[in-house]
């Protein structure tokens, strides 16, 4: 069966301007037959490290697309402009700023990178028009990365804007990544690497702010009371701290880079 390409976006450009249309616009115009996927464009302005987890999450799901990721403060200046390819196969373009990392580090990590070239003619300030949407084209309707562009060392690339989590004693250590809009606190705890991290079971501490909580892990928000806490092993693929019907976030007053401890019991 043919696959259609698929290109997912994500950026801060919002959607009250006409950035996040004419990049679909140069897209289709280039590749008729790729599909354009908006994942988010609501990542606040500047935000790499929201931009960064964001993206990761969306790789998690869609392993097999291209990957655009627009969070790009540096947008003209010194930064390169770059195409990685992970162990997994998965693609992703963007700024070279370390949003692209997390996102690389799901799919298997970074294996290849190569630097797109930025035309005299592309805006300096619109590079996700004028550099990253046609790349990812390319790319949509076949041409091969490693045929169109400059390899580069993968050590080279920037380092992500949050760390992984680690382990210590009986515990690991993480932060908070950052929160969805029912206030569910998505940790850098991979839901990949629960067996291997030592935290399956059917109850976990949760130290998070000056909260020590011990909280039972569901397969479902319906397990526990109304009002109550659960961890939840979220479909994005981030280990959750949620309430049932309620914001984990508000109660525990926690915000993005919020430290995190996590044991068995």
């Amino acid at each position: 069966m043919h696959m259609v390409p698929i290109i997912c976006l994500v950026s801060d450009f919002g959607l009250e301007d006409t950035w996040v249309g004419v990049c679909h616009a140069v897209i289709v115009r280039e590749c008729p037959e790729a599909r354009v996927v908006d994942l988010a464009h609501q990542v606040p302005p500047y935000d790499v490290r929201t931009g960064a987890f964001v993206a990761a999450s969306g790789v998690f799901q869609l392993p097999d697309a291209i990957h655009v990721v627009v969070v790009d403060p540096g947008v003209g200046g010194e930064r390169r402009c770059v195409c990685v390819v992970t162990a997994k196969g998965t693609v992703l373009i963007g700024p070279d700023n370390g949003v692209l990392m997390p996102a690389a580090s799901v799919a298997g990590g970074a294996v290849r990178a190569f630097e797109l070239p930025v035309d005299a003619t592309a805006s300096p300030t619109f590079h996700g028009r004028d550099v990253f949407a046609p790349a990812a084209a390319r790319l949509a309707c076949g041409e091969s990365p490693s045929a169109v562009w400059t390899e580069l060392d993968v050590s080279s690339l920037a380092s992500a804007p949050f760390p992984e989590c680690d382990k210590e004693g009986e515990y690991v250590r993480g932060e908070v990544l950052g929160m969805d809009r029912f206030g569910s606190v998505r940790i850098n705890i991979p839901t990949a690497r629960i067996s291997e991290l030592g935290l399956e079971g059917d109850s976990l501490e949760v130290t998070i702010g000056h909260n020590a909580l011990a909280v039972p892990v569901c397969r479902t928000f319906s397990e526990v009371a109304e009002g109550d806490p659960l961890v939840v092993l979220d479909s994005s693929g981030w280990l959750t701290l949620s309430i049932n019907q309620g914001s984990a976030a508000d109660r525990y007053g926690v915000v993005p880079g919020s430290r995190v401890r996590v044991r068995p019991l």
